[in-house]
């Protein structure tokens, strides 16, 4: 029974101390808004009177952690990242035209990426990697919902292969041949 307690105890007492350490963070637009809201994993220690220098090297000891909200100056909301307690970008990351429009959502665990137009018709999908790259295939529509291209990437983001290209009523125009980020016609 006293394990037990003590078990508890040592439960509660590590909830409470990572509660601690986490430092929420604020900024608001000279407007008044709110631009962004998050947490870091620990407070950053930055006062009124640093240089930026000083303030790059604190925030370099910090990492973003859970949710962060970024919003544009008329109080819509831009963007909305998500991070593990280690700092790593996990989840489904989306952002936003100003006029409420989604513009992107990025899947950070399987690549999977759809950017949209401001009309909210599709823009552009594939495959991105864990440096924003562009990798495999790819499709892009015009605004009025027709396709735009159709191609690949290779590994290091380089149109490589057969694009072809579509005029906004839907008929092929071009068709162009890559290797390796070269075009070949």
């Amino acid at each position: 029974m006293k394990m037990k307690k003590l078990i508890t105890l040592a439960i509660f007492m590590s909830a409470t101390l990572w509660s601690f350490a986490q430092y929420s963070h604020v900024a608001v637009g000279p407007n008044g808004n709110k631009i962004e809201e998050g947490q870091y994993n620990a407070d950053p220690g930055i006062l009124p009177n640093d240089s930026k220098e000083v303030v790059a090297n604190k925030m370099a000891s910090v990492y973003k952690i859970g949710v962060w909200k970024y919003w544009f100056d008329n109080g819509q909301l831009s963007a909305e990242e998500h991070y593990d307690n280690n700092g790593t970008a996990i989840g489904d990351w989306k952002t936003w035209h100003p006029s409420g429009q989604l513009a992107s959502e990025v899947d950070k665990a399987s690549g999977a990426a759809v950017y949209y137009h401001p009309n909210g018709q599709k823009a552009e999908e594939g495959m991105i990697n864990a440096s924003q790259v562009r990798t495999g295939a790819w499709k892009g529509w015009h605004d009025n919902g027709q396709l735009n291209y159709t191609g690949s990437y290779n590994a290091n983001g380089e149109k490589n292969g057969t694009w072809t290209f579509y005029d906004s009523a839907g008929n092929v125009f071009a068709t162009e041949n890559y290797s390796n980020g070269t075009k070949l016609n």
